[in-house]
C-alpha cells in the first residue's frame, strides 16, 4: 500500500473518531492530565477530512436552493430530498469538527514552547476559520465560543451553548487569520527562540505535506474573501484588513495553486457523494439555467458560444441541442438526465441541457473546490474598482478582472485535459484548450468587455465571479446576498418568492429540541421567527 493510501485510510478512520464525540469520549479526555503532541497529527488529519462536501447538503440544499436562488442552475422539479436532512448534516459535521478543533487547541495550549507549535496553530486557525465562516454564512448567529467543549467540561454552558453574534464571530476569526499570517514560518527547518524545532504535521498534512507557504497564501486569501463580504455592513473593521491583505506583505493564492481537495492526490479517494447528489432520484432534474447560458453564448447554436467554459460546464439535451432552462417558466422534462453512470449519451430523453456529465460523474480527479485563484483576482478587481483598501484604479481592476477569467478558464481546461479513468475519460472527449485568439473573442464580447462606467465594471466583475462559482453554489449565493442581488439574472425568468428572499438556513430540529432555552433566546433576537427571509448580519 502506498503512503498516500495509508494516510487516507488513517484520515477516514479519523472520521469515525470525529463522529463519536459522546460522553464516553468526554470522560476519556478527562483522565488525560498531560495530553501529548503525538495525537495532534491524526486529529488534524481528521479535520482535513471534513472539508469534503456531503451528499445530502449537495442534493437537498445546493441543487434545490443555492443553484436556483443564485440562478446558476435550475431544476425542472424539486428533488426527493428534504432540506432538513441537508441542514442537519451541515450542522452536525461542523460541531463534531469544532469539538476536535477545541481538543487540539487544548493540547497546543498545554505545551511549554508555544512558538514551536506556531505552524500547527496557524493551520488549526485556518481550518477553524474556513469551517466556521462557512456555517455562520449559512445560518447567521450560531453557538460558537462556548460550543464544542465537552471534551474538557460538562457544565451547562458547554452542553447547551448560547448563540453568538455573527459579527463577533467574524471579528474573532479574522483576528485568528491575522495571527496565522504573522506567525507562519516558511523556513525549511525553523527553530523557536527557546531552541526547539518547529513541530510539523508532516504526512498528516495530506494537502501540502507540511509545506507552510500554501497555508500562508490560504490564510491571507481567506482574509480578503471575508473582509470583502462584511464590508457593506462594517467598513470600519473590514477596510484595514483589505488594505493589509493587498499591501503585498504576504502572498495570495495564485493560478496553479488553487485551494482544493484533489482526490487523485489522496490515494485516488472516491468522491461518491458528488455523483450521488446529482444522479440519485429527483436530483437528476438539475439543468443549466438560461441566466448562466446567456453569459456564455449569444444564441443556442455552437458558433454562438463565446465563453469556452460553456463546453465544459454544459452538455446538450437528448436531441443534441443546447436548450437552457428558464427558471420559473419552463415546464416538463421531469426525468433524471444522469441515469447512466457509464454512458454520457444516455440522458433519458431530457429536453433541457444538463450539467456536463463528466463534470459531475468523475469521482477521482475533479477536486472539491474551497478557494480558487480566480476568486482572488475578482476580489482584487472589485477592491480596485471601488477603492476599498487600495487607491481606486480602473486599469488595475481590469488587469485583475481579465486574470480572473483566464485563471478560471485555464483551471477547468486543465482539469478536463487530465481527467482520465477507465470509465470517465474526459481527457479524450473534452475540447482542446482555447487559443489566444479564442480568448480574445471572449474578452471582446459586449457581455464580458471591461468598458463603461464604474457601475458597469462592477457588474462585469460580479458576473464573472458568479460564473466562476459554477461548482461552488454556496459562494454564488453569498455573492448574490452581499451585492444586493447584483449578480446576473435572466429577465425572462420568474423564480418563486421562496427563491427571491432565501437569505439563510433555518436551525436544525435537534437544536430546537436539545438547546431549547438558547434557541428561544435567539428567536427573540430574530423577531420571534426562525425563517429563511431573515438576513444574516453582513447582508445589506
Amino acid at each position: 500500500m502506498n503512503l498516500s493510501k495509508y494516510i487516507w485510510l488513517y484520515l477516514l478512520s479519523g472520521v469515525v473518531i470525529l463522529n463519536g464525540c459522546t460522553k464516553g469520549f468526554v470522560n476519556a479526555n478527562k483522565t488525560q492530565n498531560a495530553p501529548t503532541s503525538t495525537s495532534i497529527g491524526p486529529e488534524m488529519n481528521n479535520l482535513l477530512s471534513t472539508l469534503f462536501l456531503q451528499w445530502d447538503e449537495q442534493a437537498s440544499l445546493h441543487n434545490d436552493y443555492y443553484y436556483e436562488v443564485s440562478q446558476l442552475a435550475g431544476e425542472t422539479s424539486l428533488s426527493g430530498y428534504l432540506a432538513p436532512s441537508g441542514i442537519n448534516s451541515i450542522w452536525s459535521d461542523y460541531y463534531n469538527a469544532l469539538q476536535n478543533m477545541n481538543a487540539v487547541q487544548a493540547i497546543i495550549n498545554g505545551e511549554k514552547d508555544q512558538q514551536a507549535y506556531a505552524n500547527i496553530q496557524a493551520i488549526l486557525y485556518i481550518l477553524r476559520a474556513y469551517k466556521t465562516f462557512r456555517i455562520t454564512d449559512q445560518f447567521g448567529d450560531i453557538p460558537y465560543f462556548k460550543a464544542g467543549l465537552l471534551f474538557s467540561t460538562e457544565d451547562s454552558s458547554s452542553v447547551h451553548p448560547p448563540y453568538d453574534a455573527q459579527q463577533v464571530i467574524y471579528d474573532s476569526l479574522l483576528s485568528n487569520l491575522k495571527w496565522a499570517v504573522d506567525n507562519i514560518n516558511t523556513a525549511a527547518n525553523p527553530v523557536s527562540a527557546a531552541g526547539d524545532p518547529y513541530q510539523t504535521l508532516g504526512a498528516y498534512d495530506v494537502l501540502f505535506s507540511g509545506n507552510m507557504t500554501p497555508w500562508l497564501k490560504i490564510a491571507n486569501s481567506l482574509r480578503l474573501r471575508y473582509a470583502m463580504q462584511m464590508y457593506e455592513k462594517d467598513p470600519t473593521d473590514a477596510t484595514p484588513v483589505i488594505q493589509d491583505v493587498l499591501s503585498g506583505t504576504y502572498p495570495l493564492i495564485d493560478s496553479g495553486n488553487d485551494f482544493c481537495m484533489w482526490p487523485a492526490n489522496l490515494g485516488k479517494f472516491d468522491l461518491q457523494s458528488r455523483w450521488w447528489s446529482f444522479s440519485s432520484g429527483g436530483t437528476g432534474f438539475v439543468r443549466v439555467s438560461s441566466t448562466t447560458w446567456n453569459l456564455m453564448a449569444d444564441g443556442l447554436d455552437t458558433p454562438s458560444v463565446f465563453d469556452p467554459r460553456a463546453f465544459l460546464f454544459v452538455t446538450t439535451n437528448q436531441a443534441g441541442k443546447y436548450n437552457p432552462f428558464i427558471i420559473g417558466t419552463s415546464t416538463g422534462d421531469v426525468v433524471n438526465a444522469y441515469g447512466s453512470p457509464t454512458d454520457p449519451t444516455v440522458k433519458n430523453g431530457c429536453v433541457f441541457s444538463p450539467f456536463n456529465w463528466y463534470l459531475i460523474r468523475d469521482e477521482w480527479y475533479i477536486p472539491e473546490l474551497i478557494m480558487t485563484a480566480a476568486e482572488v483576482h475578482f476580489l482584487k478587481a472589485e477592491a480596485y474598482t471601488r477603492g476599498i483598501g487600495v487607491a481606486q484604479s480602473i486599469p488595475n481592476a481590469q488587469t485583475e478582472y481579465m486574470a480572473g477569467i483566464s485563471s478560471s478558464v485555464n483551471f477547468w481546461y486543465n482539469i478536463a485535459a487530465n481527467t482520465s479513468d477507465a470509465t470517465e475519460t474526459w481527457e479524450g472527449n473534452a475540447p482542446a484548450a482555447p487559443t489566444a485568439s479564442q480568448m480574445q473573442v471572449m474578452f471582446s464580447n459586449h457581455k464580458v468587455a471591461f468598458t463603461g462606467t464604474q457601475t458597469d465594471a462592477l457588474s462585469k466583475i460580479y458576473a464573472q465571479e458568479w460564473l466562476s462559482f459554477y461548482r461552488q453554489p454556496w459562494l454564488a449565493w453569498n455573492l448574490w446576498r452581499r451585492t444586493s442581488f447584483a449578480t446576473p439574472k435572466d429577465p425572462a425568468s420568474n423564480p418563486s418568492s421562496e427563491y427571491t428572499s432565501y437569505f439563510r438556513l433555518v436551525y436544525p430540529l435537534d437544536e430546537v429540541n436539545n438547546n431549547t432555552l438558547n434557541y428561544d433566546a435567539q428567536l427573540a433576537k430574530m423577531g420571534g421567527a426562525d425563517v429563511n427571509t431573515t438576513k444574516v448580519w453582513w447582508q445589506p
